[in-house]
């Protein structure tokens, strides 16, 4: 039960995918969104290391619905969000 519950507090769930050279699909999916610009701030960060801090600026925002579980009602807050990133030289 304690496993299941700490599931949804490893928040926030990150991934970056190369998709191309120096160009990565990021996604962040947290159980607790208090806004948009949080999850956007976790993108940024996400970005830079996946470019070892030479992002550039997202791209392709887009929405999707959350994969965070809840058992008890405690994930009421998630959200997701991806984008793409070109790494600069």
């Amino acid at each position: 039960m304690l496993l299941l519950l700490a599931g949804c507090q490893s928040d926030p769930a990150l991934r970056s995918t190369r998709i191309g050279p120096a160009q990565y699909q990021l996604v962040v999916d947290r159980c607790h969104v208090i806004d948009r610009a949080q999850l956007e701030r976790d993108l940024q960060a996400l970005a830079e290391r996946a470019c070892a801090g030479r992002a550039g600026g997202l791209q392709n925002l887009q929405s999707h619905p959350s994969r965070q579980g809840s058992l008890f009602g405690e994930c009421l807050r998630r959200g997701a969000l991806q984008a793409d990133v070109h790494c600069q030289p």
